[in-house]
């Protein structure tokens, strides 16, 4: 195909001419600047003889790489990049920065908050076998028990507990579980006229989320301020930010 160019006659003479001297259609496209379609078409019926394809297969042969050159092209690669690949942790590097993040923040990561867990997962076969060679007990399942917040309070999730402890680190005066005005539902966190919630399992399940809507037409009906808090922003580079967001929600 020429995509509609017109070609003068002596391009398609000089295409035959090439075929007949034993030049393949590719390389009669790249002298003469011409589309493969056209070159073969140009060029069919045009006979080679033994000897001409016996030397187009040995041209072709010269681009094909044998399995020693393959290798040596490999390792020269490998030494000319190596300096822009980066360095793999070590496991004494891996398990420093679990040690790291409790002293930051005075409670072991969760996997999710670690973008790299899959490499702590090969390293050392799970998370939580890589929390135990770092000197800590793994955590329980999220959702499965009772966690005692700093306070005393009981939270039903360890995301209520990290933000509880947040709550009385920055001395914010709070309440658990204080019951809506029209519904048998309970808020997670309440401030003055402000209810926090989190909503760790929106999306999951139908009636969960049924119960995030019937919070939300309360809190309007009922003018109460509602922050709504998600896994994505307490297990990810979010979760400072989010905090800090509800600090200037409780100021306004």
């Amino acid at each position: 195909m020429n995509n509609g160019r017109r070609y003068p006659q002596k391009i398609k003479l000089e295409t035959r001419i090439l075929r007949k001297k034993g030049w393949t259609h590719r390389e009669i496209v790249k002298e003469l600047g011409i589309s493969l379609g056209s070159a073969s078409l140009w060029a069919k019926g045009t006979i080679l003889t033994p000897k001409q394809k016996k030397a187009i297969a040995e041209r072709r042969n010269k681009h094909i790489w044998t399995k020693e050159e393959r290798v040596k092209r490999g390792q020269l690669a490998r030494v000319n990049l190596s300096h822009y690949w980066k360095k793999p942790y070590s496991k004494k590097e891996l398990l420093d920065k679990i040690r790291k993040f409790y002293l930051k923040n005075g409670r072991i990561p969760l996997k999710r908050e670690f973008n790299m867990y899959r490499e702590y997962q090969q390293r050392f076969g799970s998370w939580n076998n890589a929390i135990r060679l770092a000197g800590f007990e793994p955590n329980s399942v999220i959702f499965s028990k009772k966690f005692l917040a700093k306070d005393g309070h009981t939270c039903d999730s360890f995301a209520e507990k990290i933000i509880d402890d947040w709550l009385s680190k920055n001395k914010i005066r709070h309440k658990r579980n204080l019951p809506y005005p029209t519904e048998k539902m309970t808020a997670d966190f309440s401030i003055g006229n402000v209810r926090i919630e989190y909503f760790g399992l929106r999306g999951l399940n139908k009636i969960y989320d049924q119960i995030i809507q019937i919070k939300r037409d309360i809190c309007q009906k009922e003018k109460l301020k509602l922050i709504e808090i998600y896994p994505t922003d307490l297990f990810s580079k979010n979760f400072r930010s989010c905090l800090g967001g509800i600090l200037k929600e409780l100021k306004k």
